[in-house]
């Protein structure tokens, strides 16, 4: 596996990574290719998490497709590095990284098959948006997915934005709930099961895997 590929242990670090203040969380970003993309077993189908609240002037299938939208716009927006775009999609453009993305986008081709698991946030007009999607990896055949937490408000334009600014403690405690809520520990538990498959089946992914973990371990041990 080329020693090139060790820069992105920033980007895929297991665990959980936090950019602010508990405003965006990478949850458990596993390594994936689906032999079988039709099946149950595909995690994004294997949890159903039910209907969301609606807002005025917007229904359920509005929201969704404008959340859909928004999240397609900002993956696309982060592979290309285009922080004008960016900008548009968050927040507080000043909570992302310009540095890292150029990094990333050196390695990762593109973003594919996005779909979104919605939940309501702490109040109206808040949503909690798991994010499951597969990186193409430059010189790497083998498709690997992330799942990706959002916390994606309304502005006071009707607008939706990816939220990166300070919560308070009791939005935070209400996230982290929805973190543990059984839907997405249904999501969470079938990403790494098919991460145990292909580690065992494709040795281009093990050893990209294992590079990874050699590389975090190094760095932590500095």
């Amino acid at each position: 596996m080329p020693l090139k590929y060790k820069k992105l242990v920033v980007f895929f670090s297991l665990g959980i990574l936090l950019i602010g203040l508990g405003t965006f969380a990478i949850i458990s970003p596993d390594f994936h290719f689906s032999f079988h993309r039709q099946s149950s077993d595909n995690p994004a189908r294997v949890a159903s998490f039910g209907a969301i609240q609606t807002l005025e002037g917007k229904s359920e299938t509005d929201i969704r497709q404008e959340l859909d939208s928004l999240v397609e716009r900002y993956y696309t927006a982060k592979q290309q590095v285009d922080m004008d775009t960016i900008a548009s999609c968050v927040s507080n453009i000043g909570h992302i990284d310009e540095k890292k993305l150029m990094t990333e986008a050196e390695y990762v081709e593109g973003y594919q098959d996005i779909h979104c698991k919605i939940l309501d946030g702490a109040d109206n007009g808040s949503y909690r948006v798991y994010v499951y999607y597969y990186v193409k990896i430059y010189d790497i055949d083998t498709l690997i997915p992330s799942l990706n937490a959002l916390y994606i408000k309304q502005m006071d334009d009707g607008s939706f934005k990816i939220y990166l600014d300070t919560l308070k403690s009791r939005e935070q405690k209400y996230i982290d709930s929805l973190d543990q809520s059984k839907p997405v520990r249904e999501l969470v538990t079938a990403v790494q099961k098919e991460l145990r498959t292909v580690v065992s089946r494709d040795s281009e992914v093990r050893g990209f895997y294992q590079m990874l973990e050699n590389a975090q371990k190094s760095d932590s041990a500095k």
